[in-house]
């Protein structure tokens, strides 16, 4: 089974991998499907907050399978083992003949505190 999805202005992380992206350490993630970012300029969420800003800079689709020792790496993760697990928490049964999106992104901006989310929304409009 395969889905396809938008990615809006916010890209959302674990708590557990926060660290790392913030110190550059995690550069990619692999998502489920096929997932198209709208924005090039994308917030870092975790816990509903904003922690930073982030250029999306490489969108790749393939098969889980086929992603290499490097994705993994930048992923900042182990191994493929660790990934599949990883995607397996998150989505459910997840194999390697299913397709996945590689999204490279570089921080460019951190912030001193988390903003939450609900400080940003907009108020609906009667």
């Amino acid at each position: 089974m395969g889905r396809e999805v938008e990615l809006g202005p916010y890209l959302r992380f674990k708590e557990k991998y926060l660290k790392d992206i913030l110190t550059g350490r995690k550069r990619v993630t692999v998502r489920y499907g096929v997932v198209k970012p709208r924005f090039s300029l994308v917030y870092i969420v975790c816990c509903n907050a904003i922690y930073a800003e982030a250029f999306i800079t490489k969108v790749y689709f393939t098969k889980l399978g086929r992603l290499g020792d490097d994705v993994v790496a930048a992923e900042g993760l182990e191994s493929m083992a660790d990934l599949i697990n990883e995607l397996r928490d998150i989505y459910g049964n997840v194999d390697e003949d299913d397709l996945v999106s590689v999204i490279y992104f570089t921080v460019v901006r951190r912030y001193d505190k988390p903003v939450p989310l609900s400080h940003i929304r907009t108020p609906n409009r009667s």
